[in-house]
């Protein structure tokens, strides 16, 4: 039983070593060519077309120590052919996607146990409505917030305004999934270990838990604590492009490599 709970692919430790130095190549173009990097007024954002994808890719495909140093390596190397000039290493953003491509895989491998593709559904939207529920009911009862020692006051119309803004991006998440999840319905295969419910959910829950989450506490580290709240702000409107472009582009490559299952 424990052993069916981990993917098996026919791929040999040359195959899965030049696939790892393909990966951190790619990952470096997404992340530093193809992206949003180190705007002055923002130097901790990053929105990156594919980069955090195929990290989380490799790792389900080659394991978890692959996609550690995958994630890890793609940031560096990066880091060293772009940026030495203009901006300082950071390792602490380093770790985000070290633990990104190393916890990967284990998500995945969790959801894989929900089979059903109507119960994870339900499983999922009701994830999200909870958490919305949540956030806006702890917001409308208090008048501030303290988040590492920084105080910040909470007025009426930031209240109204992020309620709004939170509901409409939530639609906008559904509908994204929605029609992903059509897209990838006419491409089923048997051969596909898991089906776009499954990739959405595991990728949701890895921008909550290791960008949002693990991520804002890195980049506080990096760039000081005084911005925490414009950290975890941007962090979360990143995750609303995140987890529809991260689903995609996974749900897409399992379907190209396939036939390495």
């Amino acid at each position: 039983m424990i052993k069916d709970l981990f993917v098996r692919n026919n791929l040999s430790n040359i195959q899965k070593i030049s696939l790892a130095g393909l990966f951190i190549a790619l990952a470096v173009i997404c992340q530093k060519v193809i992206a949003i990097n180190y705007l002055p007024f923002a130097p901790f954002l990053r929105i990156s077309i594919g980069g955090p994808a195929l990290i989380i890719f490799s790792s389900f495909l080659l394991g978890p120590i692959y996609g550690f140093f995958i994630g890890a390596a793609s940031d560096i190397v990066g880091y060293f052919i772009f940026d030495p000039k203009t901006m300082g290493f950071f390792p602490q953003i380093t770790a985000i996607y070290a633990l990104l491509g190393l916890a990967a895989y284990f998500v995945f491998m969790l959801i894989r146990l929900i089979k059903s593709k109507k119960l994870m559904a339900i499983i999922e939207y009701s994830t999200f409505a909870i958490l919305y529920i949540v956030t806006v009911s702890y917001m409308w009862t208090q008048n501030e917030i303290t988040l590492y020692s920084s105080t910040y006051q909470i007025v009426l119309w930031q209240k109204i305004t992020v309620t709004c803004v939170l509901l409409a991006l939530l639609v906008v998440l559904v509908i994204c999934l929605h029609f992903i999840n059509k897209f990838f319905k006419k491409k089923e295969d048997p051969r596909i270990i898991l089906n776009p419910y499954q990739v959405s959910f595991s990728c949701f829950i890895l921008e909550v838990v290791v960008m949002i989450l693990f991520g804002t506490v890195m980049k506080g580290f990096a760039f000081g604590f005084q911005t925490y709240l414009v950290i975890l702000i941007t962090q979360i409107m990143v995750g609303f492009i995140n987890v529809p472009l991260n689903t995609f582009l996974i749900s897409y490559l399992m379907y190209l490599t396939k036939r390495f299952y």
